[in-house]
C-alpha cells in the first residue's frame, strides 16, 4: 500500500498508489529473498517500513517510514544486491519518481529559473539538472500509462541478470519487537518450507531469525 493511503483514510485509492505499491512489493521481496550489503540480520529496519502501523478511531493509519525511505532515498543508497546492478538501479530510478508525490512544490524562484531556462533553449543536460525540470519530469512520468512497464522492461533488457535466480531467503532479526515478531510470522507461514531460528546480536541476547531451510528456495 502507498505511503499516502495509510497516511490518509480519506485519500481516494487511485492508480498512482497501485504503481508505488509495485516499488514498495518488489523492495520488501528483494530485501527478504535477496543477497545484499546488509543481509544477516541488518535488513530488519527497513523491512519494519512496509509493515509500519497504527490503527485508531479512523481506520489503520502508518506509512511514515515507507515516505522517509523514499524521500531519504534509504534503501537505493545504503541497499545494494549482489551482483545485480540493473535491480539496484530500477529500485533507484522507481524511488526517485515516487518521491515526489511527497516532496514540497517546487518554490516561485525554482520555476522562474526553468522558465528563463526554456527561454533562453539550454541544452537538455543543463535543463535536466534544474530542480524544477526534474520534478515536472517524474510527475510527467507518473501520469503515463506505459512508464511503469516501460521502465522494468528497460531494465530487464540492459545489462547482466544472473541465469536461473533462484530466491535465497535473508535472516532478519526481530529483536524484543514482539507484535511485529507475530506478524512476520504469519506472514512466513503463508511461505512453503519456512523455518525460526536465532541469532546473536555479539551482546549474550538472542534475537530471533526467520529462513528458508539450507537458506535457499525454489523459483
Amino acid at each position: 500500500m502507498s505511503a499516502a493511503l495509510l497516511h490518509n483514510n480519506e485519500k481516494p485509492h487511485e492508480l498512482v498508489d497501485d504503481r508505488e505499491s509495485s516499488l514498495h512489493v518488489l523492495t520488501w521481496t528483494a530485501l527478504r529473498f535477496t543477497k545484499h550489503t546488509i543481509s544477516g540480520g541488518g535488513s530488519s529496519r527497513f523491512l519494519r517500513a512496509f509493515d509500519k502501523e497504527y490503527e485508531d478511531k479512523d481506520g489503520v493509519k502508518g506509512g511514515d517510514l515507507k515516505k522517509g525511505f523514499l524521500l531519504g532515498r534509504d534503501i537505493p543508497r545504503v541497499v545494494k544486491f549482489d551482483s545485480r546492478p540493473r535491480l539496484d538501479a530500477l529500485i533507484e530510478e522507481l524511488t526517485e519518481a515516487f518521491a515526489v508525490l511527497y516532496k514540497k512544490l517546487p518554490s516561485a524562484e525554482e520555476v522562474k529559473a526553468l522558465e528563463e531556462a526554456q527561454s533562453a533553449n539550454l541544452p537538455p543536460s543543463i535543463m535536466a539538472g534544474l530542480t524544477t525540470f526534474k520534478y515536472q519530469k517524474h510527475l510527467d512520468d507518473l501520469a503515463t500509462p506505459s512508464w511503469l512497464v516501460d521502465t522494468f522492461r528497460h531494465h530487464l533488457n540492459t545489462g547482466y541478470w544472473l541465469p536461473s535466480d533462484q530466491a535465497q531467503g535473508q535472516p532478519i532479526a526481530i529483536g524484543s519487537n514482539r507484535k511485529w515478531a507475530r506478524e512476520q510470522a504469519k506472514l512466513e507461514l503463508r511461505i512453503p518450507c519456512m523455518k525460526s531460528q536465532r541469532l546473536s546480536d555479539g551482546s549474550g541476547s538472542r534475537r530471533g531469525l526467520l529462513v528458508p531451510p539450507n537458506d535457499e528456495m525454489g523459483d
